[in-house]
Order: C-alpha cells, then sequence, then structure tokens
C-alpha cells in the first residue's frame, strides 16, 4: 500500500515538474507606449529582376563553342530564355544533329532536351541557381548558369 502512494506521488511530482519545465513562447513585444512598431518591409511587387530584353555571351570554349542566351523579363519575372552554344560560323549547337547523336549516346541522354529543359527550369523556379543538373550536361549546366548570371547582371 505503502509503495501505491508512493509511486502515485512520484507520478504526480513528475507530471507537475513536466508541465513546469515546457518551453512557453515568448511574449509578443509590443513597443514602449508614445512609440510606433516599426513599419514591415514592403514586398517588390514588380519582382526582382529588370524588366527588359537581357543578353549575354561568354568567351568560346576549348573546342570553340560559346555559350549565348537571351533572357526577357516582364513584371519582374523571367518570362522567357533561348539558350544555345555557337560556333564561330554562328551555326548552332542545339541544331547539330551530328553533335547531340554523339553527345547522347556518350552521355546516354536525349541531348536535344538539354536546352529546352534549362530554359523551362529558369522560368520556373526565377533563380538560376535553383535550376538542376541534367546528368550528362553538367559543363553545359555551368556554361548555362554563368550567361544567365552575366545577362541578368547577377
Amino acid at each position: 500500500m505503502k509503495r501505491r502512494i508512493v509511486l502515485f506521488i512520484l507520478i504526480a511530482v513528475l507530471v507537475v515538474f513536466g508541465a513546469a519545465c515546457r518551453q512557453q513562447p515568448p511574449p509578443e513585444q509590443t513597443p514602449p507606449p508614445g512609440q510606433t512598431p516599426p513599419p514591415e518591409q514592403p514586398q517588390d511587387p514588380q519582382g526582382k529582376y529588370e524588366d527588359g530584353t537581357h543578353e549575354a555571351e561568354l568567351e568560346p570554349d576549348e573546342r570553340g563553342w560559346k555559350a549565348v542566351v537571351e533572357v526577357t523579363v516582364e513584371g519582374g519575372k523571367i518570362t522567357a530564355a533561348a539558350f544555345d552554344e555557337v560556333n564561330e560560323e554562328g551555326a548552332k549547337k542545339s541544331e547539330d544533329e551530328e553533335y547531340l547523336e554523339r553527345w547522347g549516346t556518350a552521355a546516354n541522354i536525349d541531348a536535344s532536351e538539354v536546352y529546352p529543359k534549362y530554359e523551362e527550369d529558369l522560368i520556373e523556379t526565377q533563380d538560376v541557381e535553383e535550376v538542376e543538373v541534367i546528368t550528362g550536361a553538367t559543363s553545359t549546366h555551368e556554361k548555362f548558369q554563368d550567361v544567365v548570371k552575366k545577362a541578368l547582371g547577377k
């Protein structure tokens, strides 16, 4: 009988102690009388990019291809992107079927989808850092990020 009473008291003490130790949320802070709270920072209603068409290009790589991009921004948001790599003659890598076939076979990817996928992801994420790399197109991803940052002045 005494054991039950001691056990009951011990459980009651633990319950009370546990409730007392629970972390309480901090009280809402109000400014002292006569002071107004600081205004909340307004969100940029236009978005984070300057409206217009932004173009950039990188220096040619060791194979003679240079990354080029045209990014369209409306209402502060990226609405279109055209990314490619061009050679000295102005030929687009994305239209070189022989190159795309070799690249696709070597990397085991559909190389014709790489450029449009990076463009779509940029429009969707609105942040070139959030565009995920496509396995087999890592160097193209790096060029894409660099040229978009250059175009947007980042």
